[in-house]
Order: structure tokens, then sequence, then C-alpha cells
């Protein structure tokens, strides 16, 4: 059936044609959409050589700018303008509607605001073969204000060549028909729906009949009582057909409200105002569509390809840049402004939407975007008034004084720098971020003047706690939405490290006293969870839930969601040394002197012991946790390194060896020799009864391992056996067995075995207890059975089945295979996840060789602290030569050189660039942190200037300090800051910093 959108965008005989009806007849009454004088009677038109707009029945059909005045009117704007989220703006839905003009303003009343009132009886299981001269029919009652078209679904018993009339009449059969339209359906599609489309009918009783039917054409109908009652019987040949109900579809609509509205133009400004009345319960207002078009594949956001518009900001820090729309349905995220919203056009003009609380969202077709604008209140009301005003302005890049702009002596790269920057930083919702996000999102937005900055306090203010101080992982759930907290224990324990930086980094920002009051009592228990709960007093914090062993297939421990973390954690450490320091700053700060040396003479402790528990010698790097049994899991994490370097946690010569692995090192990858995929069955292993797999490798392997279900269920026991041999074959030789307990859904369970030889082997699970299943499949494997209490089972050919060879050297590609950022890991990670991970090619998996942008930030900031300025920015620079490619890194499946993102909805998830990744501002931010040198503090600004040889100056234009909007700019011996009455400029030496305290800066 077609939507009510559909009726604006196809034509009637395209509808029909991809329904599979052909038109060969006409209504007998004239289409809705009337006689052409009928039609010219319908529209109207306004133009002032700013704005030509015109339209019929309700809606503007085309709005077109000329931003200079002159009636050179460029390529419509917008296809279609309307109130509301559907397009019911046609002679049957609003023939009715009148209009005047008086002057500049066009007034348009009686607008219905309709919704879909269908009726749909699709409920079938007895088709009814339409008598060779005789009709089959159904009455029906019409409830809904309108409706326009009607039809049913008919089988033809696989012809192809079957035809049929239906006709539509008003009454039935037994009191009277009056004949309103009729379609000859030419063939009739196997199956099928068809319809017969008519002028918009009042509610009432109404008979659809089926007739002059040839080759084998039937209705499906109903034997029984159906779930939706039609209100009428089925007919053949006009007699009553009892016990059956036709299938049916009345395609209808109600009237919600009505709806006037003015348009008046005045120069460049076109002003919008409706007045909406509901006709029952009071409603929200609607808002309006602006239609526009679009090109959603491809790379391109040029004018000539149909890309009116390349960005979307709010008047207060809000940003979405076409590229991140483009190859994607929807708008990632909607842009909000306190008093207006504009899109920045590709061609000679750009528009701005000015209203209260506006927000412009919208959605994509492959040619067109639908915007959808509300503003104001969304309370209930009877009554509605709405106004809006459409500013058509000459073309510019110019941003409010809400968005910040980085400096640079390189005008190019700071041009490219800044547009990073509010295209990563400012593309995300900035409210209710989880707490793993809060000194992420700090040090991208504290420190602008966007609404961003104050959400981030709302965050940090509405994150719950426990009495323990253990701080929710997420906005409304102690821990990760996943896997389920009822099941697991899903903390992460990363989040009151996060929570602690996040609350110093804005007090240190704002200056917020207010904030602070509430926050301090807070962030001390936050503190001493790690330091009394965790034992980090001991300097090294401890997860000790058991859920958090560490092993392979643990529950995750802080963002990085899918791998195992836990236990002895180098990721929750090394934020756990950062919050340190952070705590101290703001205990020392409100004069708590002795507890903020108390935890500065922590932190030499700390990074003691991390170095001694992390640091990887042999690979010079960081591994990732110990688990509770003392086992090492290291897989080459980029991420651990950089975030603990940023920290400052290695020495001098530990980050050349890290950098040295990172710029030069090889991955280290694994292939599986055998890969027994398993299917749709889940058979379970009852107790007393063994499951097994056999498989034949064709080379050595180390491991092996299988996938076992529990429906939902945990707690379930097995014992798992590789034997060398089938059962029953003399001789089997048992090669290794290993016990599993409190098992979770979906795990894999594997045995590390020394190197097996090439032959026949065969994997068992026994003395199972609780719930436990075997993804199996009934497709056949060469070489390969699946067993049932040691025989070839009859439920399934073949169950998931891996065995791994050992791990070798690959290419030296840490870098080279993303660009934007180094892979995540650089060893293949084949267990130490807690979902299944094994048929997932290295790389696919953004978690296990694929790439997150927002490491790069952390990158740059660390060689810029540890290396040196020029190598940070050829890091950076390298960065924005992949950005500078036409998808920006950014937009849906697949970036431009083929990448594939988390949200591609394929098996490869291999990066994450934009959404659903706020951090990713972290990347352009850098620059700020690593060249520019600047940080807030409780008692001031420290700057710590790093130029890079081919820069002469730095800076960052709309820093906000305490409320203050600045601009710092950074030469090689001086650094300058002025605004809102600071002017100040102080000499510096490299490699020190400048101490600029909050007495000084608000005199």
């Amino acid at each position: 059936m077609s939507t009510s959108d559909d009726r604006s965008t196809l034509s009637r005989r395209l509808f029909f044609q991809r329904a599979g009806v052909v038109a060969a007849a006409t209504a007998l009454v004239p289409h809705p959409a009337r006689t052409a004088a009928a039609a010219d009677a319908a529209s109207y038109r306004l133009e002032n050589g700013y704005v030509r707009l015109s339209g019929a029945h309700g809606k503007l059909t085309e709005l077109a700018c000329d931003p200079a005045g002159t009636g050179r009117y460029e390529p419509t704007a917008f296809r279609s303008v309307f109130l509301g989220d559907s397009d019911f703006f046609d002679a049957g839905h609003n023939g009715d509607v009148s209009w005047t003009t008086e002057g500049t303003t066009l007034r348009l009343s009686g607008i219905q605001l309709p919704s879909p009132a269908n009726l749909r009886q699709e409920q079938l299981n007895a088709p009814v073969a339409l008598p060779s001269g005789g009709t089959l029919g159904q009455t029906f009652v019409a409830t809904a204000h309108r409706f326009t078209r009607v039809g049913g679904q008919f089988p033809t018993w696989n012809s192809s060549s079957s035809t049929m009339t239906l006709t539509l009449y008003a009454g039935t059969p037994s009191t009277g028909l009056t004949e309103i339209g009729r379609q000859v359906v030419d063939p009739v599609r196997d199956n099928g729906w068809a319809y017969v489309e008519v002028p918009a009918q009042p509610a009432g009783t109404y008979y659809l009949e089926a007739s002059d039917g040839s080759g084998s054409p039937g209705w499906w109908a109903y034997s029984g009582d159906t779930s939706v009652d039609v209100g009428g019987a089925a007919y053949s040949d006009r007699a009553r057909l009892s016990g059956r109900t036709m299938t049916l579809d009345v395609v209808g609509f109600d009237v919600d409200g009505i709806a006037s509205w003015d348009l008046s133009l005045d120069g460049p400004r076109l002003t919008m105002s409706h007045e909406l009345r509901w006709q029952g319960d009071p409603r929200a207002d609607l808002g309006m569509t602006l239609n526009t078009s679009w090109a959603k594949d491809g790379f391109s956001v040029d004018y000539a390809d149909g890309v009116l518009f390349s960005r979307f900001i709010g008047d207060d820090g809000y940003y979405i840049p076409a590229q991140q729309l483009k190859r994607r349905t929807a708008w990632t995220n909607p842009v909000l402004g306190t008093k207006w919203v504009g899109a920045t056009g590709t061609g000679p003009y750009d528009l701005r939407f000015t209203a209260p609380k506006p927000i412009l969202g919208g959605t994509m077709t492959d040619d067109s975007m639908k915007l959808s604008l509300s503003t104001g209140s969304t309370e209930p009301a009877q009554v509605v008034s709405r106004s809006v005003t459409i500013d058509v302005q000459a073309h510019t890049e110019a941003l409010p004084d809400a968005f910040p702009e980085f400096l640079a002596s390189d005008q190019v790269r700071a041009a490219q720098l800044s547009t990073f920057y509010w295209e990563r930083a400012l593309s995300f919702r900035f409210s209710g971020h989880a707490a793993d996000w809060a000194d992420w999102e700090g040090r991208v937005l504290d420190w602008t003047g966007t609404v961003g900055a104050a959400e981030q306090s709302a965050s940090l203010l509405n994150t719950k706690q426990d009495d323990d101080g253990y701080v929710w992982s997420w906005t409304d759930s102690q821990g990760w939405p996943f896997p389920d907290p009822e099941l697991y224990d899903s903390r992460h324990f990363t989040s009151n490290a996060m929570y602690i930086l996040g609350a110093w980094r804005y007090f240190s920002w704002t200056g917020d006293s207010a904030f602070l009051s509430t926050m301090l009592p807070r962030v001390r228990r936050a503190m001493d969870f790690y330091l009394d709960s965790l034992g980090g007093s001991s300097g090294v914090v401890t997860i000790d839930s058991p859920d958090h062993d560490a092993r392979d297939g643990a529950v995750p421990s802080n963002y990085w969601d899918i791998t195992s973390h836990g236990y002895l954690d180098a990721y929750a450490n090394a934020y756990f040394y950062g919050a340190l320091k952070a705590m101290a700053q703001l205990e020392d700060f409100v004069g708590n002197k002795d507890r903020a040396n108390e935890l500065n003479a922590l932190r030499p402790t700390v990074r003691a012991r991390y170095n001694e528990l992390f640091w990887n010698d042999a690979d010079g790097r960081y591994v990732q946790s110990i688990d509770v049994d003392g086992v090492v899991h290291d897989y080459g994490a980029t991420y651990v390194n950089l975030e603990a370097a940023s920290f400052g946690l290695p020495s001098a010569a530990q980050a050349d060896r890290i950098f040295d692995w990172l710029d030069n090192g090889r991955t280290e990858l694994q292939d599986s020799v055998v890969l027994i995929e398993g299917g749709s069955q889940a058979p379970k292993i009852e107790p007393g009864h063994t499951m097994g797999q056999s498989f034949t490798a064709d080379a050595p392997f180390t491991s092996v391992a299988a996938r076992f279900p529990t429906y939902g269920a945990r707690g379930a026991e097995f014992t798992m056996t590789l034997y060398r041999g089938l059962p029953g074959s003399t001789p089997q030789d048992k090669v290794a067995e290993q016990e599993f307990s409190d098992w979770g859904d979906g795990g894999v369970a594997h045995i590390e075995v020394p190197s097996q030889a090439p032959g026949v082997y065969y994997v068992e699970v026994s003395d199972v207890t609780g719930s436990l299943a075997w993804w199996s499949s009934a497709t056949a494997v060469t070489g390969a059975a699946a067993y049932s209490d040691g025989v070839p089972a009859t439920d399934s050919r073949s169950r998931f089945v891996v065995a791994l060879g050992e791990h070798y050297e690959g290419p030296a590609d840490i870098y080279s295979t993303w660009v934007f950022a180094p892979r995540a890991t650089t060893r293949r990670n084949s267990y130490w996840f807690f979902l299944n991970n094994l048929n997932t090619p290295w790389g696919h998996q953004v978690q296990d060789g694929g790439a997150i942008l927002y490491t790069s930030g952390f990158d740059v900031m660390a060689r810029a602290s540890y290396r040196s300025a020029d190598d940070a920015w050829a890091r950076l620079t390298a960065i924005l030569d992949r950005w500078s490619e036409p998808d920006h890194i950014s937009g849906g499946t697949p970036l431009f050189r083929g990448e594939s993102t988390v949200d591609s909805g394929t098996g490869s998830t291999s990066v994450g660039t934009d959404i659903p990744f706020p951090e990713s501002g972290l990347a352009p931010a850098s620059f700020m942190y690593a060249f520019v040198g600047v940080e807030a503090e409780p008692d001031g600004l420290v700057i710590t200037p790093n130029l890079p040889s081919s820069l002469s100056h730095v800076g960052v234009r709309n820093l906000y300090w305490h409320g203050k909007r600045l601009e710092l700019t950074v030469t090689r011996d001086r650094i300058t800051l002025r605004g809102n009455g600071v002017r100040m400029s102080r000499p510096y030496k490299p490699g020190r910093s400048v101490r600029l305290s909050s007495k000084l800066l608000s005199r």
C-alpha cells in the first residue's frame, strides 16, 4: 500500500506499476486532481525579487531565492513546504482550502491536517476463485473522515496473464449500489494487492467487487473470525458467501486539526505564521516539513549535484555537516537553537530560520531530504500559534561567536582544523552523556561558548552515584546497557575517574562555584571508592567483581565494551592516576591541603606500580590487563598506551619504545585452520548426554573453540574435551580437557593446546548442568560431522567449531591501514571478548584491528609531550590530509577509502569516526592542547606553548574562561591573551609554562 508521503513523490501510474497493477481504464468520475480550471483556481503565487513561492491545496510547491533581490532566482530551495509531517496537501485531502492575497501577504485558511485512518484486513487462509462471468465482493463500513483507495489481495494460481475489473460502489447488493469508480487490473499479480483509486469518499457503507475475470484470478479470504472487523460480508455473484471475509485495504484519513497559514514577504525575509486548532484533545504543534533535493549516495556535496546546503547550524553551537549525512537515511542528530537555526548554502545564499527554540532534523531518500522544523513549546494546547521567519542571506562561511576557531600561520591548516572541529565536536547531542565520556567531552567542549559546555555540567550533576561512591556508568543504569545488567555486573570502572576529571575540568574552565559546591562531596566519594573499595591506596586499583575477572569471555569493564579487560586493568589504572591529580587540585583549591598532599603523595606509587605491572618490556608497550589467574592479556592496544602517555605514566625511554612500536611495528595475525560456522539451530545439551563435532585440520593448530548459547540463562557448567580421532575409532586419544562454569549466553569456550599436527579431531561437550546449547546447522561440511551421544546426529549436520593456528608476523600497517588513526589493536584477538569474534575477519571489528578517531587526539597530545611538536604536527597534518578527502571521514558506509562504519548494518564494523562517537572531537581539539598548550586549572590558566617549526604562531579564538570570551595567540617567544577586559602579553621560554592566575585574569 502507499503511505501518505507516497502521494507527493509517486505518479499514480508509477505507483500502480510498483504495485504490479497497470491502469487500463479511468474512474467514472473526475480524478481528485480536478479539472485544469479547478487546479488553476486552487493555486497561488507570491514574489518580490528576493523570494518566489507558489503552491496549491494548502502547501508550497516552490520556494526559490535570489539574495540580490533581482528576481534571478536560484533553483528551487524546497520542492514542497507544508504544515505537519505528512503530505496530505492535494485536492483529495485539501480541495477546499481558500486563499487571498493582499500586497505581499498570502493568507490560507481551512487547511486540514489529516492522519492516516486505514481499515485493513489481511488475514488469509482460503482463496476464492472468481467465477467465469461472475463476481466476488466484500461490503465494509468506512469510519474514517475520508478514504481514497480500496483494494484486496488476489491469487492467480501462478498465472501471469489473468485480468479482472475492480469496482467500488456505495451501498450493498441488498440495499442498492451506486458506482463510484472502477479499475481494470491487467495483469493481476499472483498474491499481490490491487486497488481502485477514487475521489475522497465520506464515511459510510460500501461494496468492493471483482468481475470480468479472465485467466484464473481469485480473491484471498479468511475462513473464521478475523481480528479486524470490516463491518460487512463477503459475496459471490452478489449473494452472501457465509464463513468468509475477503482481504481488504481501505486507505483513508481523519482530520485532526484545521489550520490557517499566513505568508508575508518583506525584502529578503519570508514570515510564515500559522494557527492550528485541534479537533479533539489538545495536542502539541506538528511543526513544518520542508523537502529539498539531496544525493544520498556517493561523496559529492556540490550544488551541481543537488545538494543545496553544506551544513546546518544552531545559534548556540550545534553543527551538522552535509558530509555526515551522506549514505545515511536520517539525520544523525537534530540541530537546536535558542533563537535561530541556519542552513549554509552550497550556492550563493544561506537561509536562517528564526523562531523560539527551533529544532531542525531530517530524513533522506536517494534524491530528497525531508527537513522537519519544530519551534517553541512542546506542551499540548487546543489552539497552537507559531511564527517562523526565513531570511535569505548572501552566502558566508562565518559562524557566531559560540563557535571556536583555531588560528595558525598556515591559514589553510587552521581552516581545516576549525571545520574538522565543528564537524566532530558539535554534531552530536550535547545532553545526557554517560560517565565514560565525561572527561573526553570536557576536553572538547568546556572551553567553548556553546550550549554543549553547559550540558556537560548538567550531565555530571545528573549522574547517579551509589552509597559506596561508585558512579553509574549509564544515565539511567548502574551498569552499561550491555550485557544485560539484570544478569551481569555490567559496571564500568573508569566511570569514577571520568566523573572526577570531568568535574575538575568543567570547574576549572567555568569557575562555577555552585557546581563545585554540589560536586565536591560526590567526587570525594568517587575517589574513596577507588582508594578503599578497589584498593587504590596500595597503588593499584583492582576490580574484584567476579564478572570482571579479565579471563577470556569476562564482562567488559570500560568504554571498550566488548573486550574483557577487568581485574588488573591498565586502562582503568591510567585514568585513576589522572584522577588523583585532578582531585588533589580541587582539594587544594578549597583549602584541604592535607588531603591534597595525601593524593599527590600517592601518585609516584601509582606510577611505579603501573610500570611494574603493565609494562611489556619484550614488546615495548603496555598490556591491557592481567586476569585473576595472573594471565597477561596484550593485543597491542594502542589506546591504552596513548592514553597512559597522555597522563605522563611512561618514562621517556618507555615512550620512545611505544612510539617506535606504533611507527614501525608489525601487526600479529592469526588464521583459522578450521572454521565451521553454526547456523540457525541451537539444540540444547541435556544433562547426562553429550554433543560433539568432528573436524579435519589441514594445518597445525594451537587452540580449539566452540560457541554455546544458553537461551538467556547463565550459570551452566560443562566439560569440553578435544580428541584425536573419531568416537568409536581405535585409537581415540584425548588431547586436552577443560571445565567451564557460570556460562553466559553466546560465549566462546576454548582450549589452548600444544601445536597439533594435521588430522581428524573430535570436540565433545559433556557433564552439562544448567541451560546450554550448541550453535549448529543443517549444512554438511566436508571432513566434519555433528554428533549426539557419540554417534552421528540426526538433528544437525555440523556445529560451530574453530581451530586456530599460531600468531604470525603481519605487515607494518598500524597507521597506513586507516590513516586517520592507528589500529585500535595490533594483535589478532580471537578469544578475549565477551562476544563471539571468531568469524569476524581481522580489521572488520573496531575493537580488533579497526580504528576509532578519538584515539588520534591522545596520539597527537602524547607525541607533543614525549617526542616533539614537529612529530605531533606531522601526525595531525596526516589526519587532516585524510579529512580533506571528499567524505571528511564521515557519513555512512562506505567511507571514501572503502571503510565500513560501526552503523553500517553489516558484519563489518571497522571504524568509528562520527556517529555514535562524540569523543571524535578529541582529534581536532588536540591542536589546542598539543601546540597552543593551554589548560585550565582551578586557580587559573596554564599555557605551555609547543610550536612546530613550520608555524610562526598558533592560537584559538572564542576561547571561554569563566564566562569571558578570549583570543589566545602564541608566537615563538610570547603569549598574548585578550578580550572581555583582559589584555595581557607575556614572554615565555620554550618548554616552560606560563601560569595566569584567576586573580590576574579577573582584574
